[in-house]
Formats: C-alpha cells, structure tokens, sequence
C-alpha cells in the first residue's frame, strides 16, 4: 500500500503547502442564536454534532466522574479530527484502492442490514394473545408416572394388565425396569423437557389417562397423568420477556427463509452440478475461470467456493466424496443466498437515504483518520538504531525480566464489542466503570494482585511489555478470548539486555514518536488554517452542563 503513496513524499517531510492560506485559531464574535460551535476551514462543527460527542463520552463514565467531561478539549478534539480529515482528502486518502474496498464492503454490510430491517425485523411481532397461548401450554405442568422395559413384548404385556384394571404404581414397583421403587414417578414437568413423543403422548392424557406404548431412544414407555396444572397466573408478567424473545427469534427464523425464498424464486440461477460435487473444495489451488453457478448472471466460481471453504472449516480437510458434495453444495447455497441479497440491497439505493447517508458519511470519515495515521504519521515513527539503544538506556528500569505486574482487564467475546470499548477509553472513558458495564468477566477490587509475567500467556507479555503504568493496551488475542488490559503497577526484577528487548523498546518508541508526530502535524495544519471558535456558546455550554451534572 506504501508504494501508492510516493507522489505524497513531499508530506513524509512535512513540507507543508497552504490549505486556504495563513490561518490562525481565532474567537470569533458569533451571531447570539448561532448553533455553530467552530468553523475549520469553511466546514461548521455544529451544536448537534458537539452534544453527540459528549452524549457518546458521557455514557461511558462513572456517575462522580460525568461532570469531569471538558468541553473545550472535545471541541479541541473535534477541530483536530476536522484538520485530518481535510488533509486526508487533500492528500487524495479517499481514491487509494484499499480505502475504496473498504467503504464499499462497509455500504454493502449496512445495506444488507438495513434490508433484514425492512424486510424481516418491521414485518415479525408478538401478540398479547400469542404471549398468553404460549405460557398456558408451555407453563402448564404434569405429574407423571411411567412404566419402562426394553422389551416391545413385555410393554404390551404390561399394558394389558393395566387395560384390564391393574393399579399403576403397583404395576411399575413390579414390572418396571427403572425407577420401580417410586412406581414409575417422575414429579411435574413442562412440555419440551422429554422427547418429543413422550411429551406429545404424555400432554395428550387426561388425570387417570393411561398412554398407548411409547418408543422413544430409552425404551417402551407407558405413561399416566396423576395430576394436571395449569400455568400459574401470579408468573405470567414475569415469564413475558423470555416468551417474547423466543417467540420473535422462531418468527424472525421463519420470515428471514420465506423473504430468501422469495429472493430465489424470482431470481435466474443456474448450478453446474457435476463440476460443483467433482470440486475438491479442500485443494490448495482453484481456477477462477471455472464457473460453478450463476445468480442473475453474476459468476459464482470455484475460487470463490474454495475460499469459502476455508473460511467455514477454519482451514483445509480431507473428507470422503459423499461428505464433501454436501459440503461443496451447503456452501454453494450460502453463496447463492449472499449474492441474492447483496444484489437486492444495493438494488434499494439506501445512499439516497440521508440517515443512511450520514452512517456512510461518518464511516468514511473515522476511516481517513484511522488511513491518514497509518500511511502518512506512522513511517515517520520509525526509530532508528541509535533511537532505539538512546531510549533503551535512559528507561532500562521498563525493560526488566523475572517482574510482577498488576493490572485490571477487560473480557469480550467478539471484536467489534472490543474495538468498540477501545474507541470509548481512547475518547476518555474510565476503565474501571467502563469494565463493571462491558467486560464478560467482573473485574476485582478492591485488591492488588501482583502476577509474575512469565505466568501469562505470550501475547499477553507482550501488551503488557508495551505499557507504562496506567495506559491501557490495544484490544489483545490472548487464547480464545478478546482482552483489553490497563496496567496498574510493576516491580522487581533486573534490566533485559537491550538485544534481548529490542522490539519492546522499538513499540514503545514507536508510539512515543507517533504521538509526537501526530501533534506537530496538527499544530503545523493549524497554523495554515481558519480555525474560528464560538468562545461565548462555549462558555455557556461549559456552565450549563456543570450545572446539569453538579
């Protein structure tokens, strides 16, 4: 991606060229009902825009800390994303190819949910009426006995006995094979917690009722109904959210495959079938002219089949023929649906949407910072030799083996939640209150406890290895588990040679410098631009929200 950006070379050394020409911040003398609270080079930050920053920040603190929140540094804050943004675009960020990709899968994605709204979320509901029929048939409970034998003919025998007048429990005390001595009792139970046959014959009887002979995968069952009760009224109001959410989870189930039903129905697709279950989709090359199918005329090759494959299986497997047709044609089906809906989402036109739009928009936007960082201010961060041994001896008490460190974590169990808690700490959020909201596992406290490092895990070492005391880490693969850690303390241990840390020191130098580099860029971008901020909408925002939250 680097070579892409050769023609901005003159930027790699900060020769800075005139935005809109000798600019300053200033404070500005704003009209008394202006809801701008800044103007960056000809673009408004607006009042909105500033509240839904703070909102953001201001759910992710602690209630003694909310009134900590400076709204000046977001504004700050917000004028420096603005100035990267505008270079981002002046440096043509926007038109690299990977950018490019990357916002059009991210329309794809919102585009392909906004459809699942529109077409399966808005068109499922649950009725009072489905709620109460479902908690008086699953809520009801019975008291049941059994008689068991793994013999049909002994079961029939059995059941003759009882048809001609045989008490029950004495039946099952003499003739049953389990649970005899409490003749045959198995207490109350609710509909779903036997299989299928024995609930459907069991919830058939009526009190004093005895079942036909059951087969189920224990034996021939033959059952009573002693007692029947129905659903307890006091636990209706209770049990509806539960009903709800399962009620609305087999709705969305049925909807989402009539909806692609539907999809299919209309659509023109044609399978090569023999070629599909001929595919090894296990091999390790595939030929990106072969054509297994096609939706609406669009190809679906083997490539595409294969990758899919490895995306599935978590890598490559051997199979017998029969198990990798089946394979093969699962994920022929899931490619054949995935085209059908891409295609007919895009087909909506959602960009003409201005709530869609704006989503598109402020993507886009957190892209160019998170792209502009990464290829015009991250190669300048790159220490040198003699950097990197300068640092390594001014700080060698960071640098010890054999210490014990003492931190807080955070556990998720995906990476968007993760990445999304990360945004919220690098914006200012607390970690601890943030960890008692967010994290999977419940933090301690009120307790230091100090772990020596070569008891964590390696990629746990080395997030540790990276921080000073009381930063916080990047988002950390440790196992199967997604952590965020923030370091509290460190001691003991002796000073590693500098050959044997050199890459700690490199990352840590790393992030020194790019910070830096990012502040030098942003004050040499100032001074050639227009910055003007509303002091006196500020000053009143300050008081009103001090007061809000005193």
């Amino acid at each position: 991606m680097g070579i892409s950006f050769k023609k901005y070379i003159t930027w790699m050394v900060l020769i800075f060229v005139p935005v809109i020409g000798s600019g300053c911040a200033l404070y500005s003398v704003f009209p008394k009902d202006s809801s701008i609270v800044a103007v960056v080079n000809g673009y408004n930050i607006g009042i909105d825009a500033l509240q839904e920053r703070i909102t953001n920040i201001h759910q992710f603190k602690p209630m003694g800390e909310a009134g900590s929140i400076d709204i000046q540094d977001i504004v700050e804050d917000m004028i420096n994303d603005r100035l990267i943004i505008q270079e981002a675009y002046r440096v043509e960020l926007d038109e690299v190819p990977l950018f490019q990709e990357d916002i059009n899968k991210y329309i794809k994605i919102r585009s392909v949910i906004r459809l699942r709204k529109e077409e399966v979320d808005d068109k499922i509901s649950v009725t009072e009426e489905e709620l109460r029929e479902y908690f008086n048939t699953y809520y009801e409970e019975i008291k049941v006995r059994q008689i068991v034998t793994k013999e049909r003919k002994k079961a029939e025998e059995i059941l003759k006995l009882l048809r001609g007048g045989a008490n029950f429990v004495d039946t099952a005390k003499a003739k049953s094979e389990w649970g005899n001595e409490q003749g045959g009792d198995l207490g109350f139970i609710r509909r779903g917690k036997m299989e299928r046959a024995f609930d459907k014959a069991a919830f058939a009887l009526k009190e004093g009722e005895i079942s036909d002979i059951v087969e189920i995968g224990t034996g021939f069952h033959i059952i009573t109904v002693d007692e029947r009760r129905p659903a307890p009224e006091e636990k209706f109001e209770k049990a509806k959210k539960k009903i709800k959410k399962k009620l609305l989870k087999e709705k969305e189930a049925k909807r989402s495959n009539d909806y692609l039903a539907e999809l299919k129905s209309k659509a023109k697709i044609w399978v090569d079938t023999e070629l599909l279950y001929s595919l090894d989709s296990t091999a390790k090359d595939c030929d990106a002219n072969m054509i297994i199918a096609r939706v609406n005329e669009r190809p679906i090759t083997a490539c595409d089949v294969m990758e899919e494959a490895i995306s599935k299986q978590g890598g490559r497997h051997q199979h017998n023929e029969e198990a990798l047709k089946k394979i093969n044609q699962d994920i022929l089906d899931h490619l054949i649906t995935y085209e059908l809906v891409e295609e007919e989402a895009l087909g909506r036109n959602y960009m003409d949407d201005s709530s869609f739009k704006k989503d598109i928009e402020g993507y886009k936007e957190n892209l160019l910072i998170k792209f502009f960082k990464q290829e015009i201010i991250l190669p300048r961060a790159i220490p040198t030799e003699k950097e990197l041994k300068e640092y390594y001896e001014t700080h060698k008490d960071d640098f010890k083996k054999d210490y014990e460190v003492w931190f807080s974590e955070m556990v998720f169990s995906n990476s968007d939640a993760a990445e999304a808690v990360l945004k919220e700490l690098k914006g200012g959020a607390d970690f601890e209150f943030m960890a008692s909201r967010e994290s999977l596992k419940t933090p301690r406290t009120g307790v230091n406890v100090w772990i020596p490092l070569g008891r964590l895990s390696p990629e746990m070492r080395d997030g540790i290895e990276a921080l000073a005391v009381g930063e916080v880490s990047e988002v950390i693969q440790d196992a199967r588990k997604l952590k965020i850690i923030k370091l509290k303390g460190r001691r003991g241990g002796e000073p590693e040679d500098f050959s044997r840390v050199v890459g700690k020191v490199r990352q840590v130098v790393v992030k020194r410098k790019f910070n830096q580099w990012v502040q030098e860029y942003l004050a040499e971008l100032k001074n050639l631009s227009s910055i003007y901020i509303n002091k006196k909408l500020l000053n009143e925002l300050t008081e009103r929200y001090t007061r809000e939250t005193s």
